[in-house]
């Protein structure tokens, strides 16, 4: 699934029960993050909220079988897990054994998830977020009852085409020439842009317009501006 699909279903408030997010797009990624978080409702850590990450993940089986109690529903939230490493090629004994151990435990989790996935539709929301992957049998789970998604980096074209949105929300108008200027002023980042075109906004006002002055005025820049 394209961030753009995920962000649609998110508009009409449908969530799956499992989801992994990954990619080099962290403002996107954490986003939609966000977004499911609201629409799942109240959080209690402890009860029907949980983060689990490498350290911890042996839990994860353990955590989607306990009730979240006074709750429907769980999230569970597992970041930088280690189950979808890239396999490094090595001749060293330890790090052999811990590739065995990290195939084991997603073995056991894919396993679990495939045999049980009625009861997670029901009990649980699980999000796994991951900087890169590596496709194995988990990813392949998780994609048949889930949703995967990669948040690739934008080009200059789609990074414009979604501040461009933003202005129009706001009732600022902003040409496409200007939008160039702007992002080769500024770069690529998203959270950058997205700080620096809201102190545009905020000073061009409703139904104003940002201009290549206002732009060299108030932005910061970046040294990864880039050119179209």
């Amino acid at each position: 699934m394209t961030p753009e699909l995920l962000e649609q279903e998110l508009k009409q408030k449908k969530i799956n029960s499992m989801y992994l997010l990954y990619g080099k797009e962290e403002f996107l990624l954490n986003t939609c993050v966000k977004k499911i978080k609201k629409l799942f409702g109240e959080i209690l850590p402890g009860i029907n909220y949980v983060e689990i990450d490498e350290t911890n993940i042996n839990n994860l089986i353990s955590e989607i079988q306990t009730p979240a109690f006074g709750f429907s529903k769980k999230l569970i939230i597992v970041k930088n897990s280690g189950l979808f490493k890239k396999k490094k090629i090595s001749t060293k004994k330890k790090e052999v054994k811990n590739k065995k151990e990290e195939n084991s435990l997603e073995n056991s989790i894919s396993k679990f998830i495939n045999e049980n996935i009625s009861i997670i539709k029901d009990a649980v929301v699980v999000i796994f977020i991951e900087p890169e992957i590596e496709k194995n049998n988990l990813f392949n789970i998780i994609e048949k009852y889930g949703v995967v998604c990669n948040f690739e980096e934008l080009n200059p074209g789609q990074i414009a085409a979604r501040l461009k949105a933003i202005c129009k929300a706001y009732k600022v108008n902003i040409d496409n020439k200007t939008m160039q200027v702007f992002i080769e002023t500024c770069g690529t980042n998203m959270q950058v842009l997205i700080n620096e075109i809201r102190k545009l906004i905020e000073y061009a006002g409703e139904n104003g317009t940002i201009t290549t002055e206002s732009i060299n005025k108030l932005s910061i820049k970046e040294m990864d501006a880039v050119i179209f």
